[in-house]
């Protein structure tokens, strides 16, 4: 049936191998286009793996099935729907690395002392307060 489906299991238990039959046999039995199945995984590398046994299976690439991580996925949406959030269109997401360069440089820029205001711990309180919204 199409459902939706939540594969959870140990490492090595064969959970790549369910995910990529299902989405075979949703596409070839089922006749379910591509652009309707969604894989979600925790690593980039797990995506590709799957993209590639899905390739491999099918006898074909897949373009536009949306497998990747939830970071992936979800930036994939916000490039598509940039508008709808009121981002413009070549907004940038930072990494936390990215984020503390910025930090530094702002703390520079204001001629604060970082002993007094250390980046770190700013950038802690920042995340908290979005934490609490």
């Amino acid at each position: 049936p199409r459902t939706n489906l939540l594969v959870l299991a140990g490492a090595g238990s064969g959970k790549t191998r369910v995910l990529v039959h299902r989405i075979a046999w949703l596409m070839s039995v089922e006749n379910c286009s591509p652009y309707s199945i969604m894989a979600v995984t925790f690593t980039n590398k797990a995506a590709a793996e799957m993209r590639h046994r899905i390739g491999q299976l099918m006898g074909t690439s897949q373009g536009g099935m949306w497998v990747g991580t939830f970071h992936g996925l979800a930036h994939r949406l916000l490039r598509a729907h940039h508008m709808d959030a009121n981002l413009p269109q070549d907004f940038q997401i930072l990494d936390s690395e990215d984020q503390l360069r910025l930090l530094k440089r702002l703390i520079k820029a204001m001629n604060l002392d970082e002993k007094q205001w250390p980046p770190r711990q700013a950038m802690w309180y920042i995340n908290s307060q979005k934490d609490e919204g």
